[in-house]
């Protein structure tokens, strides 16, 4: 699960996010840590308990993230892409989290050669994995042998996995970098391709032994510290996580969606708390507290990013604070289009408007794109595009076309309800992913909803039918119908 995961990341766009997640998922470490702690102690705990104990809940699951965004077509959304980051900053800060517990207890444990295992697989086997990866990947493609491709990448994800477990890393954990390294390659796609029907196997397994793990006596048992403990995973956890994604810069809608994503706890928390009872510094009681605990905080993963939307919307129904979107008003634009969303898709529609001399004003919810937008003199607001207030101020009541090319669903379908709701002759064309969305959006106004992948098999089918000399006509009304099938 987790080098599929990797794979379908852009080490790019993980790049980009770096100084949110780092700065982020370290400040949400430290500061789970001290919550955790002082509610250890305060149920009588001993400190080393109380500092496992805040260790485990501080951290989050990349595996979680990447099946419930997965599930909700949002992997290429930049919640995604920032919460996969910080919960990999949190995994690796687990290395450090262990090492500390080391140092606490009375033993005879050795940390330097737990922390020069880790420090050969971060410096040495990772950044080499980079060029000798692709290099094999290449080899055995060139065998032609589809059956030998898929089981050497599967032959190479364990062994890597299991190469960083000897190295005291964790087998998710190398698991997902090795998807990554994958991913960078040219047979990127291939891999994927071959290795999703695995993916979806070992997701279903992953959830169901996790569901095994309940004792439902026990929960009868300790109801109460087990609630307090989901609340500090789900509630507190999810809401520091906002709140210093909010400090750092993100937008208030970016910073809900990070802390939904971020409210649960999984392999690593596992890990911790396993390591904790195996070295004496957690009883039996605490460790099946905490196994409860992060088990209902995975089981209730997909609600609570159901639910972040709405109570965004809702906390928003009133007035806007004015540092929650760009204050600077564009100039008075008659007849222009609103382009939200300026990512791979939005940049193009808006090169094509300059081409052609048509207004438009960008919406955006990143802060250095915008900067980036300003800078070049495009006429740009920050902010949300499902926000009326948003999209008060670009104008759209005079507008002609407006263009929504973000991939949450739910911001989505909020901008378009609302500019349809003020502005009905305005046309509405939509982006994405899935038939269903598409149907939605149409039945609520949308003039056009296209889905990106419809659409490239379409265009891809046109230039091979043109260099079979089929007449453009008659490729034309094949389009169509291929179109209307789908419908």
């Amino acid at each position: 699960m987790m080098f599929v995961i990797g794979v379908q990341l852009s080490l790019r766009e993980l790049v980009r996010t770096s100084r949110i997640a780092i700065a982020g998922g370290l400040l949400q470490v430290v500061a789970m840590i001290a919550i955790g702690y002082a509610v250890g102690r305060a149920f009588g705990w001993s400190p080393v308990a109380s500092y496992v104990f805040g260790a485990v809940i501080s951290n989050s699951s990349s595996t979680v993230i990447g099946k419930v965004l997965g599930d909700r077509g949002e992997l290429e959304g930049r919640h995604a892409q920032i919460a996969l980051a910080w919960s990999s900053v949190q995994d690796i800060s687990t290395v450090v989290l262990i090492a500390i517990l080391a140092f606490l207890l009375p033993t005879e444990r050795a940390v330097a050669p737990l922390l020069g295992k880790a420090a050969l697989f971060f410096f040495v086997l990772l950044p080499a994995s980079f060029w000798a990866v692709p290099w094999l990947l290449r080899r055995v493609g060139a065998m032609r042998s589809r059956e030998f491709f898929v089981l050497s990448v599967v032959t190479l994800a364990l062994a890597m996995a299991s190469g960083a477990a000897l190295l005291g890393v964790s087998l998710a954990l190398g698991a997902f970098f090795t998807g990554i390294v994958v991913g960078e390659s040219d047979l990127a796609h291939r891999v994927l391709g071959d290795t999703m029907p695995l993916r979806d196997a070992f997701s279903g397994i992953f959830f169901v032994s996790i569901g095994m793990l309940l004792d439902p006596a026990f929960l009868l048992e300790a109801w109460a510290p087990i609630l307090v403990t989901v609340a500090l995973i789900v509630a507190v956890k999810g809401a520091l996580s906002a709140a210093i994604a909010r400090w750092l810069g993100c937008s208030a809608r970016l910073a809900a969606l990070l802390g939904a994503c971020l409210a649960q706890s999984a392999e690593f928390s596992f890990l911790m708390a396993r390591i904790g009872i195996e070295e004496g510094a957690l009883t039996p009681e605490v460790f099946n507290l905490l196994l409860s605990a992060t088990v209902i905080s995975i089981l209730l993963a997909p609600s609570v990013n159901d639910l972040a939307p709405g109570l965004l919307r809702a906390r928003r129904s009133g007035a806007t604070p004015p540092d929650e979107f760009d204050e600077t008003r564009p100039p008075a634009l008659r007849a222009h289009a609103i382009v939200c969303g300026y990512g791979r898709v939005g940049s193009i529609v808006c090169a094509l408007f300059e081409r052609h001399g048509q207004p438009y004003v960008v919406v955006e919810d990143d802060l250095r794109t915008y900067e980036e937008l300003r800078a070049r003199g495009v006429p740009a607001l920050l902010g949300d595009a499902g926000l009326p207030v948003v999209l008060e101020r670009a104008h759209v009541r005079s507008a002609h076309v407006l263009v929504l090319c973000i991939p949450e669903r739910m911001v989505l379908r909020r901008a378009l309800e609302y500019a349809r709701d003020v502005n009905p002759s305005l046309a509405v064309l939509a982006r994405t992913h899935t038939y269903e969305d598409r149907d939605y959006l149409e039945r609520h106004g949308a003039a056009e909803a296209v889905v990106g992948e419809l659409e490239l098999a379409l265009e891809l089918g046109r230039c091979a039918l043109h260099r079979f000399g089929v007449a453009p006509e008659a490729i034309a009304a094949s389009l169509a119908k291929t179109r209307a099938t789908l419908r």
